[in-house]
């Protein structure tokens, strides 16, 4: 008896002094605050700013990269970023830019005007894909370490905007052209919030706080993009708290996840659109000779409804649109008289086949070329790892399968898609667009100069259309130095009412950004645009660097999960402690 108290005891006390233990050690290594998203995608395109082109790959350049001019948060207006202030002269061609006392790369190498002058001379020289619309008729002057002189050679209706990402001359300029274009860019060095730490392919990216940052080091320690196949385990993953938010939320997890306490359901709208791409055959690679016969495109386009794949796919989270919609702000799309638009007309589409000569000599049920060719076959690519693409594949290629053309669907994925929309190797695929907030970048991917021409490297490219009008290019060079607004939106529309009756893109709808969030663990989440936007994976990203800690004051995280361990086992004795502590590290390796 006597011993078998002596025995508690002494497991009481080691009990005691290992609380006392793990109360210290908190104390001195206080843990990281790790803000994780999760998201559905195969992978990001790329972490190299100059090459990337999938939403995701823009958060992380966002985090990194700062750039001369900001936007802000509530209504997109330019503010100040690296750049503290500006003047214009020159009738507003030239701006000169001041930078901030003291700013540095996060290895400490002193950011200049001289990486300024670098980043916008060697992007317009070489033509950087995600730069050349903003730098394409731009030249840079160092006055000295502080201030950037940045000379349009046309009106520039975007200046004094200057929203291109930074990078360190130190590093990138050891680079040759081919280089950069195949950098992996994991060098980590940057200037904004946070930095990359780890790209784990396929699984996660992972970033940590920049000390060096201008605006402070921001309260998150690490932030993580977690990315999942499963749209439905995502979901999961967020009630269960293994994420704090998540990006791409299924529309049917919408009305649940309202109702649940402690989770924020966000449709956040910024422009973005889907459409159904038909190859305009301008590319490397020719598609189906059919699809070269606009009367076919048409008849495709009246026989796709809109309002049934909103409906039915999208749950009715968003609205039916008809043109590509440039920027967040509405005034920039045309409105297509009801006369003129492709409206859902199955019976309007077999008459436009049957009087340009398609028809169905064999009695199978696919229309062949004029004079008993080809059958109207054509390939579908379906992207694996979208929770709408494959619904809306079914969808489509059952209505023209109705009107008389058949729809091979062949699975892909994101990356795979890329390369091959830029080899021109495809018939028809659905994809989405989110736009920036000023229109010409959008605008600018439909140029003939914007298709792939280069077999070696078919991924340097926006026009996923392969569609090249040279009217189209003549109106955008217009748009490109309007510097009256009414007369520019007028332009843009001209553009946009052109590119829809080419009938190589059907646009469907406009479809908010679904997201969630718990707010058990941060707060600080900001909309962009206020009221309307996302809180993440938006024009400039700013909620990642505003989060903190639930209850702290901004400064760097919370007690973390050592001090709350630490403080469970001070009050937990003998047998009752064993088995927390076994249940905890059985529940930790379950969430590994």
């Amino acid at each position: 008896m006597n011993v078998t108290k002596r025995t508690l005891l002494f497991v009481i006390c080691g009990v005691v002094a290992l609380a006392s233990v793990a109360v210290a050690t908190a104390a001195d290594e206080p843990q990281k605050v790790v803000f994780t998203v999760g998201f559905t995608s195969t992978n990001f395109d790329s972490l190299n700013p100059t090459v990337g082109q999938l939403v995701p790959d823009y958060d992380v350049w966002n985090l990194q990269y700062a750039t001369l001019t900001d936007k802000a948060t509530a209504d997109f207006a330019t503010i100040p970023g690296l750049a503290e202030s500006w003047q214009a002269s020159n009738n507003g061609k030239t701006y000169t830019y001041t930078l901030r006392e003291g700013l540095e790369w996060s290895d400490g190498t002193p950011l200049t005007a001289e990486d300024i002058a670098y980043n916008v001379n060697r992007s317009r020289k070489e033509a950087w894909l995600n730069y050349d619309a903003t730098v394409k008729n731009l030249t840079a002057k160092v006055i000295d370490d502080r201030t950037v002189e940045i000379t349009s050679s046309v009106p520039d209706p975007k200046l004094p905007t200057m929203d291109i990402y930074i990078l360190p001359k130190h590093i990138w300029g050891e680079l040759d052209a081919k280089e950069i274009a195949k950098y992996p860019a994991q060098d980590g060095v940057g200037s904004g919030a946070f930095l990359l730490d780890e790209w784990k392919r396929g699984q996660y990216v992972r970033m940590k706080a920049n000390p060096s940052f201008w605006q402070g080091k921001p309260a998150v320690d690490e932030v993580v993009f977690r990315i999942f196949n499963n749209p439905d385990a995502m979901v999961a993953a967020l009630e269960k708290g293994e994420v704090d938010a998540v990006h791409n939320l299924p529309s049917e997890a919408v009305e649940r996840l309202q109702g649940k306490d402690g989770i924020v359901v966000v449709e956040g709208n910024q422009g973005g659109f889907d459409e159904i791409a038909i190859n305009g055959g301008d590319g490397l690679k020719k598609p189906h000779p059919a699809l070269l016969d606009r009367r076919v495109r048409v008849a495709i386009a009246h026989g796709i409804d809109k309002e049934a794949l909103l409906d039915r796919v999208y749950l009715g989270l968003g609205s039916v649109a008809e043109t590509v919609s440039p920027s967040p702000n509405p005034e920039w799309m045309p409105e297509i008289p009801p006369e003129e638009r492709f409206e859902y007309d199955p019976e309007k589409s077999k008459q436009i086949l049957d009087d340009a000569g398609y028809v169905d000599t064999n009695g199978d049920g696919v229309r062949e070329m004029p004079g008993g060719g080809e059958p109207l076959s054509f390939t579908y690519y379906v992207r694996s790892e979208s929770e709408t693409a494959p619904p809306v594949a079914e969808f489509v290629s059952g209505w023209l399968k109705a009107i008389g053309i058949e729809i091979v669907q062949k699975p892909t994925n994101a990356d795979q898609l890329i390369t091959i929309i830029g080899k021109g190797d495809y018939d028809m695929f659905h994809w989405a667009w989110t736009p920036f907030v000023d229109p010409d970048p959008q605008v600018s991917y439909f140029q003939c100069s914007q298709i792939a021409s280069d077999p070696e490297d078919p991924t340097n490219y926006y026009n996923d259309a392969n569609w090249c009008d040279p009217e189209y290019d003549k109106l955008y060079k217009q748009q490109n130095v309007e510097l009256d607004k009414d007369k520019r939106v007028e332009l843009v529309h001209q553009m946009l009412k052109r590119f829809y009756d080419s009938a190589v893109y059907q646009v469907f709808a406009l479809t908010p950004d679904l997201q969630a969030y718990r707010t058990d663990r941060f707060e600080g989440w900001l909309k962009q645009p206020a009221e309307v936007g996302p809180v993440l994976f938006s024009n400039t990203s700013p909620t990642y660097a505003n989060l903190t800690p639930v209850g702290s004051s901004g400064g760097g995280g919370g007690l973390g999960t050592a001090g709350i361990v630490a403080i469970a086992v001070a009050g937990v004795l003998g047998v009752g402690l064993v088995a927390f502590l076994l249940r905890r590290r059985r529940s930790a390796d379950e969430r590994e």
